[in-house]
């Protein structure tokens, strides 16, 4: 209710203090706790619950608020304590250092996987060391976990605190949560299937159908059409087995204790309903007819553009390009533009070979029958084998025929027309990738081309990517959208490499663990380790980050950083430091202004999300972004 007067106001606060609390003093048993608890409002992790807690500096009394009755701390202020600000008053009074704020918030966290409790500021909470330490004792002398009760390191102004912090508080860090974690959910979705274990990928692959639901011990290269997958490693958010549960809308978890629990394995060979949660799966026996994938609309028609046949250079790359040089090399265009407003920079050296030249030479190696075989074919049903062994034939076919050596001279010419950079990454730029509803991230190739290297010859590197439009893992996720692969086409984006990078990284301009809220996803990882695809046992820098207010327009965030989990190949501290976490984050608001502004101002701006890869210089440090699309979650 709407507030109108001082007396109005009064009145209320009289009859809100008189009220019977929805909060309790103390939290004696675990029946308690869980009784008042909900998930967090920031789903980091899996299997953890949450009490909110306000301590009242007015009174010296800490309420352990009841999330049945109360999402946000500041409604029970309002509704409990009499405060009568505004939501924007309480923001700024009460996420502050300011030794005069009346509340002192923040949750309390249970960690099933670790048996811990922790307190968390929020992060954007800029509590004083005083403030904290006062909050802390104040919680462990009103529970019955005061023996189990943590500090939780995972903010960038709490680590900023640790020096200071009295050595009486026990602290836990993100990594402590992360690594001792057993379940982590990676595509909140149901479906139906017969469950298969997978022992031996190679002997077993020909036999998976669009039906089965896989349990894994080790994720492939690439998947077939399936219902849902169990896999025993940590996944980052646009790993290759996330963005195929979240593409396809399968239900996705990881579970590291699988093939130790019997009665999972007991469900090979049944019908099941498998259900991806937040804190949990099921696999519950189902008395249902398995049918597949079945076509519920015709083909997918993309768009394209043979009529290009000369190469362009990146400063004269427009959107309506997308036509003939595919949405990759479209979208860099779009970036360098930016790049002249925003402080960073895209890689040099970059040009686009169109499509043409890509049907130019599959015209010459002679493809087209083999195509024609192909698509006759009820691909979703075939084995994987058949399927692999036709497409093999067509790879081979696009590498065993010569480059055109005209298309190779002027490749030549425009590397020295652009600088003294001769090593470059090609990277594929088709219509079937980077699109509004398809994102096709991981399934093409990059390969690296170094002019006047025989080792490294760029006409190599060209027919790798051309012929990676065809990779089993390509073209069955084509066939699961339902995409017409007579119109899919292959350009190729050119620029620099960067064999010595520094930091390399992805950045998701949504905040993926909170809807509707702030916040950027950024993984990120030493040297040239893949953040998507990582060496087995490697883990990477994962963090929420957030841009200045002055950037954003949204409240008080001034560069806010929550951390998830730190690189392993790191020392436990993160690659990038602070400034340029914070630095990245402003660009990132940037970027994502402009581009919405221009093409969707109908969406969320808060829930919309771009997907971009981004790099450190090794020698200067210097922020690069190299790709952007957007992100199709």
């Amino acid at each position: 209710m709407k507030l109108l007067s001082i007396g109005l106001v009064l009145i209320w606060s009289l009859v809100a203090c008189s009220q019977v609390s929805t909060s309790t003093a103390q939290i004696q048993s675990f029946d308690d706790f869980k009784s008042r608890s909900s998930q967090p409002l920031y789903q980091k992790y899996g299997q953890v619950s949450a009490v909110k807690v306000v301590y009242d500096n007015n009174t010296d009394r800490v309420h352990f608020i009841d999330a049945s009755e109360y999402t946000y701390h500041h409604e029970f202020c309002e509704d409990e304590l009499g405060y009568f600000k505004s939501l924007s008053d309480f923001n700024e009074e009460n996420y502050s250092g300011d030794q005069a704020r009346q509340f002192l918030l923040g949750n309390i966290n249970y960690y099933q996987s670790i048996d811990k409790f922790a307190l968390e500021l929020g992060p954007t909470d800029r509590m004083n060391v005083k403030h904290l330490e006062k909050l802390f004792m104040a919680i462990k002398n009103d529970v019955y976990f005061d023996d189990r009760l943590y500090l939780m390191m995972s903010t960038g102004h709490v680590l900023s605190l640790k020096s200071v912090l009295s050595k009486d508080i026990p602290l836990l860090t993100p990594e402590d949560v992360y690594s001792n974690q057993t379940y982590q959910p990676l595509s909140k979705n149901s479906n139906y299937g017969r469950v298969v274990i997978i022992r031996n990928w190679e002997e077993q692959a020909k036999d998976i159908r669009s039906t089965d639901i896989l349990l894994l011990d080790d994720i492939p290269p690439s998947f077939p059409l399936v219902a849902g997958v169990v896999v025993t490693q940590f996944q980052t958010p646009l790993s290759h087995v996330s963005l195929l549960g979240q593409n396809r809308k399968i239900p996705v978890c990881a579970y590291t204790k699988l093939f130790q629990s019997e009665d999972l394995l007991a469900y090979a060979g049944k019908t099941v309903k498998y259900t991806v949660e937040q804190d949990t799966f099921r696999l519950e026996v189902a008395d249902v007819t398995l049918n597949g994938i079945e076509r519920s609309r015709s083909p997918i028609k993309l768009k394209f553009d043979y009529t290009m046949d000369t190469l362009i250079a990146a400063e004269y790359l427009r959107e309506r390009n997308s036509r003939n040089v595919g949405n990759k090399a479209a979208n860099f265009g779009l970036l360098l533009d930016y790049s002249e407003k925003i402080d960073f920079k895209t890689p040099e050296s970059a040009f686009a070979i169109p499509f043409t030249f890509y049907k130019k030479h599959t015209i010459s190696s002679g493809i087209d029958p083999l195509l024609a075989q192909l698509l006759q074919k009820d691909n979703l049903d075939r084995e994987q084998a058949l399927i692999e062994r036709d497409l093999y034939l067509i790879r081979e076919k696009i590498m065993n025929t010569p480059v055109d050596p005209i298309l190779l001279a002027d490749i030549e010419k425009m590397i020295l027309h652009l600088g003294d950079h001769r090593r470059l990454r090609f990277r594929s730029s088709t219509n079937a990738e980077d699109r509004d509803g398809f994102s096709g991230a991981g399934l093409y190739t990059s390969k690296t081309g170094e002019l006047f290297n025989e080792n490294k010859p760029i006409d190599l590197a060209i027919k790798k990517v051309w012929a990676s439009l065809w990779s089993y893992g390509a073209f069955m996720e084509r066939e699961a959208f339902n995409i017409d692969h007579r119109t899919v086409a292959m350009g190729i984006l050119a620029h620099r490499s960067f064999p010595n990078e520094e930091v390399n990284g992805v950045a998701i301009t949504t905040n993926l663990y909170r809807d509707n809220y702030l916040g950027f996803v950024v993984n990120a990882q030493l040297g040239n380790e893949n953040v998507v695809d990582p060496t087995d046992g490697i883990t990477c820098d994962q963090l929420i980050c957030y841009p200045d207010e002055k950037v954003s327009g949204y409240g008080r965030n001034g560069g806010s950083i929550d951390i998830i989990t730190y690189s392993s190949l790191n020392d436990g501290k993160l690659v990038m430091t602070d400034k340029e976490i914070k630095d990245l984050a402003n660009v990132l608001e940037g970027i994502k202004r402009k581009y919405l502004r221009k093409h969707y101002t109908d969406k969320s701006y808060l829930n919309f999300g771009l997907d971009l890869e981004f790099k450190l210089d090794a020698e200067t440090r210097q922020l690069y972004i190299k790709q952007m699309r957007i992100f199709n979650n």
